[in-house]
């Protein structure tokens, strides 16, 4: 089929050249409404291809036989585009009209007309938006809406979802990259897991940010100039991502000092910030940004602080008398969370947690142009080193019920342990100094061969990340729980992270009269560095082939102005790198006491242990993989921009926790048999002491290629010309989404009953675990005027979802196999389901699993208004949900009331410009 389409592609370019030998003069003549001529007007076909019109309003071109398009402009004048069938020498007179302009603010998202689907946010809108982090941004996206700002837990960003899957499922989050002026900001050595997430409701735990990438909230938008959020396939120089990639570009140049402060409901902001001129060649920039955050006004013994700071230069200077453009950053950022228990509610006064995380980071990019007729004529060298330094403080009273035992062991093996008091404070730590290097080359070139126009990029990419923290921190006769399963362990002595790519693409675009055609193909080719030859992983490389294609369609004239219309295609493979905790998670300690003695005098008490070490590491964990397809279409007319995605997405093998169970034996000790006569320096003599072995499954969990996150959604968008008179527009998105998570490999579960009143002595093996399909249809109305005598910018939203549908999958309730205490793995038979034991490991499946719910539409009216005050001094407000109305809906017969998320979220904030 590729190669019946290459010989009619090049048949099509054989009769183009062809006909292309016999042109005709084609003379033009510009006019105003006024009937007078216009000199210096343009008469373009294409680039290469155009003339001026001279005094008397002409110009003259010369074109091959066939149809033409050629577009007339003039600086203050309305563009025109007129279709011309060439068959002879011709003249045209062509009338211009008078250019009313419009003041024009734009405070939503454009949405990208190129070879793959993406959003940009400038500065007015995110202005006009009055954000605290980043996470505020994803309002503006197709199917986005705005929610209330929640900074005391982890943000994580999801492209394409509603509101994402379970903690299972983050592998979309993890695989979105952020990239702040060209320069990765990488998480891969992000080890900072708390050794007690169960301490104060799980507020460790619903701030880790291990297995989720970067958090929003540690993002300040406020010296950001311009966002680019890429959702469809990006070109094959953008890698080690799977759902999408955010590019950050932060002001540069000469700017006056500008000062921002933001109060709302949970938060207040400070930014003050200057771009300095030194010479014509040389800038700086100078930033500084405090945000103090409180989920709760209420609540002071709850917070989250952001400090960031930054140092931005550009210079432009010569090297071997070629232009050179040399950018570096020094960026400082501080975030800490922090939670305590409010004295007067009777809880211990010790209890506490800290997380504070601190990055410096140098960047120096370059950019050194050559000649145009070299092969390459652009030379791009970008290098990054960031240094991390982050701590999670935890400070618990621990009140035991009764005597328990601790076994202080580090390694397999018997082991006597120590009875600790029932009641101390137990301190930890986790230390963590994540170092991220990277460099990233590439040459990039321009060539017209024959009739085809060739951008084409090649280059290296490599990234490293090592931990040198003092890692987790705690000491062993007082932990943080009597039954925990880990020990202490250094980061430094995990192996670094390393990722090699080498990439290569070509924009290739083809004009055939009317029609124009540009096509991109990249590879990008990746290995990690410095696995150790044990992991499957070591071994592979991994391909990324990249594939964009756009079809612009011949004009349609309506009403002598042209409907543009484009058609794009796009196919990728993406794939994401596990981090290093998935690599390399700390082993699992599993300790069995053989010998508990607890006698009134401490100087008889006695405790032994077999401690058994469980190695965590998965050597056949690899890349997850995630293959994107879309097809958009995009309509033009007089202002009106109109476009239409759908895309499908199959990521089969994200990382997911999976439980697995190996046999261990220990002996139990008859402690009624001690005679405590014969107690010596290392306890009692338990040669005579009889013992039983017992067998026990010891469970411990690892990562694995497990989840599947199947996406597929349409998203839309409309956005009107502004309304001359009452300077309004109108803007449309919105997406329908539908997502299925799913898990990929067997699960292991075993029934929480005791028969005989031992533990139950089986674990089933399930084909399947709980699976969801989540699907949705958002909408976003927005409706902005602008008042430019005033100053004024007035916007209000309606939005909502048409309908939000939730449904678990069925589980299977029969396993497809079982282990016992033998270890040994059977087929689960028909016959098991009445055997006595056999019979528990056919799960109790609910009839509520499989139960859908539908839920119907939502309206919400939201409002905003930014109005300069006196001249350099404006100020903004916003009002969300001060209209908010979600519809009953039925749930099994039954009509449910929805009442949540009533109450209207309101802020403000002051912009001064020096």
């Amino acid at each position: 089929m590729l190669k019946y389409f290459f010989i009619l592609f090049f048949s099509f370019g054989f009769i183009h050249i062809k006909a292309q030998s016999e042109n005709f003069l084609v003379t033009i003549q510009v006019l105003n409404d006024l009937k007078q001529p216009l000199a210096q007007a343009v008469v373009r076909q294409n680039e290469e291809k155009k003339a001026n019109t001279n005094s008397e309003g002409i110009a003259t071109l010369l074109l091959p036989k066939g149809k033409h398009i050629l577009v007339i402009t003039l600086k203050n004048f309305e563009e025109r585009e007129i279709h011309l069938n060439v068959v002879s020498s011709q003249t045209h007179t062509i009338e211009l009209k008078k250019e009313k302009k419009i003041a024009e603010v734009v405070i939503t998202a454009k949405e990208g007309k190129g070879l793959t689907s993406k959003s940009v946010i400038d500065r007015q809108s995110m202005q006009h938006l009055q954000p605290s982090s980043f996470a505020d941004l994803m309002e503006l996206l197709p199917g986005g809406l705005s929610r209330d700002p929640n900074l005391s837990v982890s943000n994580r960003i999801v492209l394409r979802e509603n509101t994402g899957g379970p903690s299972s499922y983050n592998t979309t989050s993890l695989g979105i990259q952020f990239m702040i002026d060209d320069n990765v900001w990488n998480t891969n050595a992000n080890l900072q897991t708390s050794i007690d997430n169960d301490q104060m409701l799980q507020a460790a735990a619903s701030r880790n940010t291990t297995a989720i990438g970067t958090d929003m909230r540690t993002i300040s938008t406020n010296d950001i100039e311009k966002v680019e959020i890429i959702r469809g396939i990006p070109s094959a120089a953008y890698g080690d991502l799977t759902s999408g990639l955010v590019k950050i570009e932060r002001k540069i140049g000469r700017s006056p000092l500008e000062a921002r402060f933001k109060a709302d409901g949970f938060s207040k902001q400070y930014y003050i910030g200057k771009g300095f001129l030194m010479n014509k060649n040389w800038s700086l920039n100078a930033n500084l940004d405090y945000l103090d955050s409180k989920q709760d006004p209420t609540d002071e013994f709850e917070n989250y602080q952001r400090i960031t700071a930054s140092l931005r230069s550009k210079l432009i200077t010569k090297l071997w008398q070629k232009p050179l453009e040399w950018r570096s950053n020094i960026d400082f950022s501080n975030n800490i969370d922090k939670k305590k228990y409010d004295p007067d509610t009777g809880y211990a006064l010790t209890d506490s947690y800290t997380n504070s995380n601190q990055r410096v980071s140098f960047t120096n990019n370059f950019i050194y142009k050559l000649d145009a007729q070299s092969i390459f004529d652009k030379l791009t060298l970008n290098t990054a080193i960031r240094q991390g330094f982050e701590k999670i403080e935890q400070v618990k009273l621990v009140q035991l019920s009764g005597p328990r035992a601790l076994s202080l062991a580090t390694t397999a093996g018997e082991n006597i342990g120590i009875f600790p008091s029932t009641r101390y404070v137990a301190e930890s730590s986790t230390d963590g100094k994540p170092l991220d290097l990277s460099i990233f080359a590439q040459a990039s070139g321009t060539k017209k061969l024959g009739k085809f126009n060739n951008q084409y990029e090649i280059g290296l990419d490599w990234k490293y990340s090592k931990n040198f923290g003092k890692g987790q921190q705690w000491d062993l006769s007082t932990p943080p729980s009597a039954t925990i399963g880990t020990r202490p362990r250094e980061f430094s002595d995990i192996p670094a992270w390393q990722n090699l790519a080498f990439f290569a693409g070509n924009q290739m675009s083809y004009n055939l009269n009317q029609h124009k055609f540009s096509l991109y193909t990249g590879l990008r080719v990746s290995k990690l560095l410095g696995i150790d030859n044990s992991f499957a992983i070591s071994k592979k490389i991994f391909a990324e082939p990249r594939i964009n294609f756009q079809y612009n369609l011949p004009h349609l004239m309506i009403g002598n102005y042209p409907l543009k219309t484009d058609v794009t295609l796009g196919f990728g493979i993406l794939y994401k790198q596990p981090t290093l905790l998935m690599l390399y998670p700390n082993s699992r300690f599993i300790d069995y006491a053989q010998v508990n003695y607890y006698h009134n005098d401490e100087n008889y008490r006695y405790v032994n242990f077999m401690t058994y070490v469980q190695n965590r590491e998965n050597k056949n964990l690899t890349a997850a993989k995630n293959i994107k397809k879309e097809i958009r279409l995009d309509l033009s007319y007089r202002g009106h921009e109109f476009f239409v995605t759908y895309f499908r997405e199959d990521l089969n093998n994200g990382f997911r926790n999976t439980l697995q169970t190996q046999i261990n034996s220990y002996k139990s000790y008859n402690t009624a048999y001690i005679d405590i006569s014969q107690w010596g320096e290392n306890g009692p003599d338990l040669t005579n002491v009889p013992y039983e072995t017992i067998r026990e499954f010891g469970n411990y969990t690892i990562t694995e290629n497990g989840s599947a996150t199947i996406k597929d959604g349409i998203e839309f968008g409309y956005t009107s010309p502004r309304i001359k008179g009452i300077n309004t527009k109108f803007t449309l998105t919105g997406a329908w989404f539908k997502t299925q998570y799913r898990n990929t490999v067997p699960v292991l579960e075993r029934p929480s009953i005791s028969l005989g009143g031992s533990s139950y002595p089986y674990y089933g093996i399930y084909q399947s675990d709980l699976g969801y399909i989540n699907e949705n249809l958002n909408y976003n109305l927005i409706v902005d005027t602008f008042i430019p005598n005033l100053g004024l910018i007035v916007s209000a939203s309606l939005q909502g979802s048409l309908y939000n549908y939730e449904k678990k999958d069925e589980r299977i309730p029969e396993p497809i196999s079982y282990v016992g205490l033998d270890g040994i793995i059977q087929p689960f038979v028909e016959s098991d389901k009445t055997d006595l034991y056999k019979q528990w490991l056919v799960r109790n499946v609910s009839v509520t699993d499989n139960i859908s719910t539908r839920y119907t539409y939502t309206i919400r009216a939201n409002f905003k208004v930014t109005k300069i005050i006196y001249k350099n001094l404006k100020t903004s407000m916003f009002v969300n949900r001060l209209f908010n109305y979600e519809h009953p809906y039925y749930f099994l017969g039954n009509k449910i009331e929805r009442q949540t998320g009533n109450k209207p979220y309101f802020g403000m904030e002051l912009n001064y410009n020096f």
